[in-house]
């Protein structure tokens, strides 16, 4: 061989190990799980009030439906 083709061999393999490299990236993306209101999470003083309720599950479903899109 001459030293040419060394060179295109050498830039070949460490073009190779590049490539496996990417590929073989462990990196993942990890997604949260959606949590929903609980009934904890209602301001005591509007426990009876079913407009407020009302609004607050639909508010909370606007949300979740943005954030799974």
């Amino acid at each position: 061989m001459n030293s040419e083709e060394d060179e295109f061999q050498r830039i070949e393999a460490e073009a190779k190990r590049r490539t496996a490299r990417d590929e073989d990236d462990d990196t993942q993306i990890y997604k949260k799980p959606w949590v929903g209101l609980t009934w904890e999470d209602m301001p005591e003083e509007y426990a009876g009030n079913s407009s407020f309720l009302s609004g607050a599950r639909w508010a909370e479903a606007k949300l979740k439906k943005k954030n799974n899109g």
